[in-house]
């Protein structure tokens, strides 16, 4: 079958700090993320199939009873299925695809590693010195410092010497050939995405302050600081590397409204003040079940009334998803260093808003269609969802996530 191509990594959009790529490299990313494309498209059936032919057939009802903890997970589905070949070339590609992607794009980091750090300099000492707030004695959440999310070694807060910016460079890189491009050649079409939904939906709605939680590098910040340009932004991360090389990348793409501040998500200081729409990008499946109530009542704390907290982020179960769907979903649990996704499946984001203090009737649910950027991708390249494959999607608002439709928990306050 014909498998939809993603855009050359050449489309990668330029800004002060991106690292250079060199054409050996550039075509290693444009194999890894075709080969990604290819996988989803064509290998996910085949695990589909084989589930139908293989392992159905020996399953009882009560194996599929959603009552059943291992039904519930689709752990029952995992355990069922692990010895098909079809099953193990899919998932084994899918695994050497996401290390082979965090070593090509570790390698372009590291081999610029002084580079990067001159650039910075560079780019920054005209700054205010309040574009950037580091608390060297932060302790890194459990939750972060015991799992290298994405396989990413180390994490996006280590630091191989003062000052490294590496592993910010490195998620830069990366991003495209876990998204196959589709998060756009800035990696922001889920912040232009929300700042679209908040245009159409609440167009009166204007923040003066806003903060964005777990901003990593800003690419998601900067098209709110765009769309609010009269806005103070504060994006907050736990990762040093990412906050100096977002500063430095934002003023080298004339954004100066954003102050990077570093700091954990459920230890929001009080000394930042107030805000009026708080915000994520799927940053809540890299919590933890006891982090995740915590951020939630912080996020109430710091939000003015009558401002808006949203967050894009893995949609839940719902009592209808099948149990296949929920194997696939939680695949990455098991397999991508993402230990979070199972229990965050199985919140209900209504229930845990209101449980840190917000208004029941003032939740909402909704769908962010992700916006990329015009004109910037070849005709050729193919609109691809990395999770297409994964689930049934009869809601958008429901199902969607990660390119197709980001998926959308929040309430007024």
């Amino acid at each position: 079958m014909t498998v939809p191509l993603p855009a050359d990594s050449r489309s990668l959009y330029r800004h002060g700090m991106t690292p250079d790529i060199n054409h050996d490299e550039s075509a290693r990313i444009n194999v890894l993320a075709s080969l990604n494309a290819a996988v989803a498209a064509t290998l996910s059936k085949g695990v589909k199939l084989a589930y139908e032919h293989e392992v159905l057939p020996k399953l009882t009802a009560e194996d599929l009873n959603l009552s059943h903890p291992k039904a519930q997970t689709g752990a029952m589905i995992r355990d069922a299925i692990r010895p098909s070949p079809v099953y193990q070339s899919w998932a084994s590609l899918r695994r050497m695809i996401q290390e082979m992607n965090r070593q090509t794009s570790r390698h372009i980091a590291i081999r610029q590693m002084s580079d990067l750090q001159e650039r910075a300099i560079a780019l920054t000492e005209d700054s205010n010195d309040c574009t950037l707030v580091l608390n060297p004695s932060l302790k890194v959440p459990r939750y972060l410092a015991n799992a290298d999310n994405h396989l990413q070694p180390g994490g996006y807060h280590t630091e191989i010497e003062p000052g490294d910016m590496t592993a910010a460079a490195t998620y830069d890189v990366a991003t495209f050939v876990t998204a196959m491009g589709m998060f756009g050649p800035k990696g922001d079409s889920a912040g232009r995405g929300m700042a679209q939904w908040l245009a159409e939906h609440h167009p009166n709605f204007k923040p003066k302050r806003i903060l964005d939680i777990g901003a990593a590098h800003g690419n998601n910040t900067l098209p709110l600081a765009a769309a609010f340009p009269e806005a103070e932004v504060v994006a907050l991360d736990a990762g040093a590397p990412m906050l100096r090389y977002g500063q430095a990348r934002a003023l080298s793409m004339g954004v100066s409204n954003v102050r990077f501040v570093h700091g954990a998500a459920e230890e929001i200081d009080k000394s930042l003040g107030t805000f009026d729409l708080i915000q994520s990008t799927m940053v809540f499946h890299e919590t933890s079940g006891t982090a995740l109530p915590q951020i939630l009542k912080r996020i109430y704390a710091a939000l003015n009334p009558g401002g808006l907290t949203t967050h894009l982020e893995q949609p839940n179960f719902t009592p209808v998803t099948p149990v296949f769907d929920r194997f696939l979903r939680n695949w990455d649990s098991w397999y991508n260093n993402e230990p979070f996704w199972v229990q965050l499946h199985g919140m209900d984001f209504k229930t845990e808003l209101h449980a840190a203090g917000f208004d029941p009737d003032k939740c909402i649910e909704s769908g962010v269609n992700p916006n990329l950027e015009p004109g910037q991708y070849p005709s050729w390249a193919g609109r691809i969802s990395r999770h297409d494959h994964e689930h049934a999607k009869p809601e958008a608002v429901q199902q969607g996530y990660n390119g197709e439709t980001w998926y959308l928990f929040g309430a007024w306050k």
